[in-house]
């Protein structure tokens, strides 16, 4: 599987994933305050590591957005 393959996979997912949340929130479905973590078994930046991944949720206040932190921030690195 190629590089791109793989990250345009997972932003598609996480365009769905912000898709069904935006709208189970708007539809009284799903509350505000939701959280994701999990492992991946291994690190390359520290031997014998992990890396820890995380989703979460919470409101804040309309002026504290910043657009810079509306679209997904994903880096490909090669071995």
């Amino acid at each position: 599987m190629s590089d791109l393959y793989r990250r345009e996979r997972i932003e598609r997912l996480l365009k769905e994933l912000e898709y069904e949340v935006t709208r189970g929130m708007t539809e009284g479905e799903i509350d505000e305050t939701l959280g994701f973590r999990f492992y991946v078994p291994i690190s390359k930046a520290i031997p014998e590591g992990v890396v820890f991944c995380q989703f979460e949720t919470r409101p804040i206040h309309r002026h504290n957005m910043r657009i810079g932190d509306m679209a997904p921030r994903l880096k490909i690195v090669k071995s």
